[in-house]
């Protein structure tokens, strides 16, 4: 059963997914990454990494202030991403949507918020 340990605590968790032409790789990653705090307004803290998971894609990290962002790309056809933000601070996570499918120039991009 969950309950909220620290009502005080500022949360907001955002997955955002999408599909585009060709696997994305870690360079791409680390930069999406490095703009993603500057439209969420986040303080970098460590800049970002990115590696490859060899046949399973690749997957990133960024550490932020309040929190920070994973990336993972996969080799599905269509190759597909996903963002997973978790933070300590609030954002506009239409933004961060709309950014990232820009960024990327998308074929199809769902996202949402988690309850937490």
């Amino acid at each position: 059963m969950w309950r909220n340990l620290a009502p005080g605590l500022v949360r907001q968790r955002v997955i955002i997914e999408g599909t585009t032409e060709k696997i994305l790789e870690p360079g791409q990653i680390k930069s999406y990454l490095n703009e993603l705090a500057k439209v969420t307004n986040m303080e970098v803290l460590l800049p970002p990494e990115a590696h490859s998971a060899h046949d399973m894609g690749y997957g990133g990290w960024i550490h932020w202030k309040s929190s920070g962002a994973a990336f993972y790309s996969y080799p599905t056809n269509p190759p597909l991403f996903t963002v997973d933000c978790y933070t300590c601070k609030p954002f506009d996570a239409q933004a961060a949507a709309d950014f990232t499918k820009e960024f990327f120039n998308a074929i199809e991009l769902v996202w949402k918020e988690v309850e937490v």
